[in-house]
């Protein structure tokens, strides 16, 4: 059996527990699992169900000390406990049957030697029944913010049902990230990160760290996008002594500085890749903030090289 170390992030979300919950139900070694939660809250949430489980360790935190989605991420990387994979997602989230399984098969069938399957998990609404009809997706650049990041957006994957295999990715969805347990050491989150730049500073780091990308040709999770009724940090946090919008801005010129600029140290970009072999493979230019046609259409990249 392999072992598996997932992240979850929640930040005062009543979602949390039904989705630790299926994480276990569904999984086909549930106890090869080590949850960890960043649990933020204000004492609204129960999550009596999941205490005792020598399986899942609650993180609690005040929501007013929360920094951010990359800063929950960051303090359950602290935690990790040497594992054989790692997944990460959002507290907001349902299961297939059989994930973890079917997840270490397809990272296999990548022939990769450090894959990282990714893709912004199908949608769920928590009050209508999942029928689980939908179709993978591919994540492709939409454009460019005012201060130079890309914006993502998807498109479907014309994979084959019956015969689904796994593509090569271009980006990564920070809400369901698989990656080999060496991830969490090589890739670790910079927490100055608000959120705005998180997936391409993960991408790219990763990259160049000789992770490779690739998309699943099937559905593993669904995500409850809207939420419209749900507190969000930024709703909280406008007034607080550090607002949302400046840690948000500090958190930007962090990353544009990744991606323009040499950088240092261990959030910095790795050695087995360039950016600028990033920026090939992905057909975009962070400098002239300029794209290929395929990594707007998502068309398949090319495999890359290591140095």
């Amino acid at each position: 059996m392999v072992s598996i170390f997932v992240s979850v992030a929640s930040y005062r979300d009543p979602e949390l527990v039904p989705t630790v919950l299926d994480c276990l139900a569904k999984a086909a070694a549930p106890d090869e699992l080590r949850i960890v939660v960043n649990w933020q809250h204000r004492g609204d949430e129960d999550v009596s169900a999941l205490r005792g489980d020598e399986r899942v360790t609650i993180l609690d935190f005040d929501a007013r000390e929360s920094r951010g989605a990359c800063w929950a991420r960051a303090r359950i990387q602290q935690h990790y406990v040497d594992s054989d994979w790692y997944l990460q997602v959002d507290s907001h989230t349902r299961f297939a049957p059989g994930w973890d399984e079917r997840l270490v098969a397809i990272a296999a069938q990548t022939g990769a030697a450090k894959p990282i399957v990714t893709a912004y998990p199908a949608a769920y609404d928590p009050a209508r029944e999942l029928d689980g009809a939908t179709q993978p997706t591919a994540i492709v650049l939409a454009g460019w913010t005012e201060d130079g990041l890309p914006e993502v957006g998807q498109v479907f994957l014309a994979a084959d049902p019956q015969s689904p295999k796994p593509v090569r990715a271009r980006f990564l969805a920070a809400g369901f990230l698989f990656a080999p347990g060496s991830f969490v050491r090589e890739v670790r989150y910079d927490e100055k990160i608000y959120f705005m730049g998180e997936e391409i500073n993960l991408a790219t780091r990763a990259f160049t760290h000789g992770y490779d990308l690739f998309h699943p040709g099937e559905i593993l999770a669904w995500h409850y996008y809207i939420r419209a009724d749900q507190p969000h940090h930024w709703d909280d946090h406008a007034g607080a002594d550090e607002p949302w919008y400046e840690l948000d801005r500090a958190g930007r010129r962090r990353v544009r500085t990744l991606l323009t600029w040499p950088m240092f140290g261990e959030l910095a970009a790795g050695e087995e890749r360039t950016m600028a072999d990033y920026q090939a493979y992905a057909g975009i230019d962070f400098q002239r903030r300029t794209a290929a046609e395929a990594a707007r259409l998502g068309t398949e990249p090319p495999a890359p090289a290591l140095r």
